[in-house]
């Protein structure tokens, strides 16, 4: 007599199904460990990216001069520039890197005069940096999302400065002496109460002579 009821082998299907379904988890662990993890990488690299861009921005603009051969704006100059600080930031995974000055953008006001000829007065020595570069990630791949990439965007000016160098010239920077190099070995022993314009002659005076050579030498450093 046959049985009324075949008996089915429902544990194998229940094991099958949680298989798949411990599988389907993982995933989802996954993607959402590599969200917070490669987020954060991302993070990581576009702060290192804007810092590295907003130093090349400025070496940039410190290249912001004409070629003495050809008169020329140097935009080799400030490229080289603009490498370089990336270099030095380690930055070795950018893929494009833009620089734009006022002489060849016209189509933004905002960033350089409007009217460069009919009012050359605002013209300013800006210098804009565009990089991009391209970040991996790590644990979003297995949601198929390999990388994407950072565009970061920084300007520099190189703005003139109006240095102003004071000196003193009080009677205490004007001791008596009779020799160039102020060792006075062939004078009395200074004193501030000396007549300055015993040395004003010869333009010996001590310590205003020591004081006149170094700023003689840092405006020539500038």
């Amino acid at each position: 007599m046959k049985p009324l009821f075949k008996k089915t082998n429902s544990s194998k299907k229940e094991r099958g199904q949680a298989i798949v379904l411990i599988t389907v988890a993982f995933i989802g662990l996954v993607a959402a460990a590599g969200l917070v993890l490669d987020t954060g990488v991302l993070m990581i690299e576009y702060g290192k990216l804007k810092r590295s861009v907003d130093a090349a921005a400025v070496a940039a603009a410190q290249e912001f001069r004409p070629d003495p051969n050809t008169g020329d704006l140097n935009v080799q100059a400030m490229e080289n520039a603009v490498w370089s600080f990336l270099s030095i930031n380690q930055i070795s995974n950018v893929s494009d890197v833009v620089i734009r000055t006022c002489e060849d953008t016209t189509d933004r006001p905002a960033l350089c005069n409007p009217d460069p000829t009919g009012n050359p007065i605002e013209n300013r020595k800006l210098v804009e940096v565009t990089a991009t570069a391209d970040v991996q990630f790590a644990f979003m791949r297995v949601m198929g999302i390999n990388g994407t990439s950072l565009t970061v965007t920084s300007i520099g000016e190189a703005a003139t400065i109006d240095l102003v160098l004071m000196i003193d010239t009080s009677g205490s920077m004007a001791y008596e002496t009779t020799d160039a190099d102020g060792d006075s070995s062939n004078s009395p022993t200074p004193d501030t109460g000396d007549d300055p314009r015993v040395c004003n002659a010869a333009d010996n005076c001590q310590p205003l002579r020591a004081v006149k050579d170094v700023a003689i030498d840092f405006v020539e450093s500038l």
